[in-house]
């Protein structure tokens, strides 16, 4: 028992550090199980957007342990980003909907963790270096 725990905390960490493992990881096991590219590739942007945010949560808290929660930005985040496509939807087309709002929301935010995961991640690295 105590070997599985094991395995699954190195492996949660190890997805946690490296989120974008996630991606072939899910891909090739939906694939398997499956048989569909198509869909074996939305879930694997999709759950690697769960990785990606986790992991940009997860340095922000390392980097800065007094700061603010980092799921207040992510809420945060969604919230906006939610509001000023709806509001751009509504401006274009006349009527809002909320399947296509939150659709271009959870992919502008894989777009967005990833980029704040890779400045993080990089904050990171320089911040443990820094000997001064």
């Amino acid at each position: 028992m105590a070997m599985w725990t094991t395995f699954w905390a190195y492996f949660w960490g190890t997805l946690t550090v490296v989120p974008f493992l996630g991606f072939p990881l899910v891909y090739l096991i939906v694939y398997m199980v499956k048989r569909n590219k198509r869909l074996a590739g939305r879930w694997a942007v999709n759950i690697t957007n769960f990785l990606v945010i986790r992991s940009a949560v997860s340095a922000y808290e390392l980097i800065w342990p007094e700061a603010m929660s980092a799921w207040w930005w992510v809420s945060c985040f969604f919230l906006v980003t939610i509001v000023l496509l709806g509001w751009f939807q509504v401006k274009l087309k006349g009527k809002l909907s909320l399947k296509k709002v939150g659709f271009s929301a959870w992919r502008l935010s894989f777009l967005w963790f990833g980029l704040v995961y890779i400045v993080l991640f990089t904050t990171g690295i320089i911040k443990t270096m820094d000997v001064v």
